[in-house]
C-alpha cells in the first residue's frame, strides 16, 4: 500500500541542530506564504503498430497529465513538498495495463489521480535529508530512475541522504520501502514493497568523474515476479573527456539475493563515446546485460525507455533483460537546427547467449526525434521503427518479438 510514515528519530536529530543555522522564513506560516506552486500540463499522442502474423495490430492514445506541486520556503532548515498528478485519456484505444484490453498494443498510461510526491526535507552541513514519497534518480538512470517518459511517473517511498561536505565528493544513500510504479494504484503490480538500500559515491577528478555504487534490492512482496528483483549489484562508472571526445565506461556485477527464485551471477558492461564535430555530436556505444544458465542481469528500477531503443521491446515485465541476455551496439547523431534539437539513433541487438535454435539475432531499431522549447512551452515529435531478428521466440524469455513502429507527439506547458 502507498502509505507514508515519518521517522520521529530522524526529525528529532534534525531539530536538535536547528540552533546552529539561520534560514529564510521566520515562522512556519511564513514558510507557507513564501512557498511556490507550479503547474505542468503534458499532452501526448502515441500510436503503436505491431506487425503480427495475423496482420497489423494497432493502438493509440491521447492522454493529458496534469501536475500541480507546492514547495514551502525553508524554516530552520526544514521544508515540505507535495505534488499531485492526474492522467486523463481523451481518445484512442490501447492496452493501458489496467483496462483489460490485453489484445491491443501496450501504451502504459493508465487513467488515475495520485500523490506523486510528498516529503519532508531538511538541509544543513552540505547535506540534504528527505523522508517520504520522492523522485529518485542516480547517474544516468540505468539502475535507478523515475521513468519520466510515461505519464505516471515512478517514485519511491523512503529516506534519502545527499552529502557534498567533502570537496569534489558526492555521497548518496537511500532506503526504499516502496516503489510506486508507472501502472498506478489500480494495478496489482502498481506497488512493490521493498527493504532496499542504495549507495552511490561520486568523486570529481580533473580528467573526469568516478562513481562507485552498491544497489541491494530486497522485496517484501510474495508475488514471485517481484522476488525476481532480489539482487545485489556492485559497480563502477567512469565519465571522462579528452579533447572533443566525451566517453563513459562502466562495469557492474550482479548476484541473486534474498528469496530470488533464480541462483545466478551476471555482468553489465558499457563503453560509449560522444564526439563533438561541430555542428554535430556523433555517439557510438556498446552495452551488454549478460546471462548465465540460471538467470540474467536485471535493472528493475531503471528508466528503461532510455536504453535499448525506444520501442520498449525488451522490457520483459520491467526486468529490462531477457533470459539470453542482450548486447546493444548503437550509433547516434544529434545537433541543433533553427532553435530545435534533433537526434537520429540506430541500434543493433543480439543476445549474449544463443537461444535453443542457436540464433542470436534480436533485430534492430532506427529512430529519431526533433524538439523545441520556447518560453513556458515545449514540443517533441519522436518516431521509432523496430525490425525483429531471427532469434524469436526466446528459450524461457517469455517474449515474441515482432516488427513494431511507434510515434509520439508531445506538448508541455509550465506555469
Amino acid at each position: 500500500m502507498k502509505i507514508i510514515y515519518f521517522s520521529g528519530a530522524v526529525l528529532a536529530s534534525c531539530v536538535a541542530c536547528v540552533a546552529q543555522t539561520s534560514f529564510a522564513a521566520e515562522s512556519i506560516s511564513e514558510a507557507f506564504t513564501k512557498g511556490e506552486a507550479h503547474l505542468n500540463l503534458r499532452m501526448r499522442y502515441e500510436s503503436v503498430t505491431e506487425d503480427t502474423s495475423a496482420g497489423d495490430n494497432t493502438g493509440s492514445a491521447v492522454t493529458l497529465r496534469s501536475r500541480v506541486n507546492f514547495k514551502t520556503d525553508g524554516y530552520q532548515g526544514f521544508y515540505g513538498f507535495v505534488e499531485m498528478d492526474d492522467v486523463s485519456n481523451f481518445a484512442g484505444s490501447a492496452n493501458d495495463s489496467v483496462n483489460g484490453k490485453t489484445a491491443e498494443p501496450l501504451i502504459a498510461d493508465p487513467v488515475g489521480t495520485e500523490v506523486n510526491q510528498v516529503f519532508l526535507g531538511y538541509k544543513n552541513w552540505d547535506t540534504e535529508f528527505k523522508y517520504g514519497r520522492q523522485r529518485l534518480t542516480l547517474d544516468n538512470h540505468r539502475f535507478v530512475g523515475h521513468v519520466a517518459w510515461r505519464q505516471n511517473e515512478q517514485t519511491y517511498d523512503g529516506f534519502t541522504i545527499a552529502n557534498s561536505s567533502v570537496d569534489k565528493l558526492k555521497l548518496n544513500y537511500a532506503h526504499i520501502s516502496n516503489v510506486n510504479r508507472i501502472f498506478g494504484e489500480s494495478s496489482s503490480v502498481g506497488d512493490t514493497e521493498m527493504d532496499t538500500h542504495l549507495f552511490n559515491a561520486n568523486y570529481s577528478f580533473a580528467a573526469g568523474n568516478l562513481t562507485g555504487y552498491a544497489y541491494l534490492l530486497e522485496t517484501d512482496d510474495n508475488f514471485a515476479g517481484f522476488k525476481r528483483m532480489d539482487t545485489d549489484t556492485y559497480g563502477v562508472r567512469w565519465q571522462g573527456k579528452t579533447g572533443m571526445v566525451a566517453y563513459n565506461l562502466e562495469y557492474a556485477s550482479q548476484d541473486s539475493a534474498g528469496d530470488n527464485p533464480a541462483d545466478y551471477s551476471a555482468d553489465y558492461m558499457l563503453a560509449e563515446a560522444n564526439i563533438s564535430v561541430a555542428p554535430l555530436v556523433i555517439g557510438v556505444g556498446y552495452e551488454t546485460l549478460s546471462a548465465d544458465d540460471e538467470g540474467f542481469f536485471i535493472t528493475p528500477l531503471a528508466t528503461l525507455f532510455k536504453f535499448q531503443g525506444w520501442t520498449d521491446n525488451f522490457l520483459n515485465k520491467g526486468l529490462g533483460n531477457i533470459s539470453e541476455g542482450i548486447n546493444d551496439t548503437y550509433l547516434t547523431v544529434s545537433g541543433m537546427a533553427y532553435g530545435m534539437s534533433w537526434q537520429l539513433a540506430y541500434h543493433d541487438f543480439s543476445s549474449d547467449q544463443d537461444n535453443a535454435s542457436g540464433d542470436s539475432d534480436l533485430g534492430s531499431e532506427f529512430g529519431g526525434f526533433i524538439a523545441k522549447s520556447w518560453g513556458p512551452y515545449s514540443a517533441e515529435l519522436r518516431y521509432a521503427n523496430y525490425s525483429a531478428g531471427d532469434s524469436t521466440p526466446f528459450n524461457g524469455g517469455g517474449l515474441t518479438l515482432v516488427d513494431t513502429q511507434k510515434l509520439w507527439l508531445t506538448f508541455n506547458l509550465n506555469f
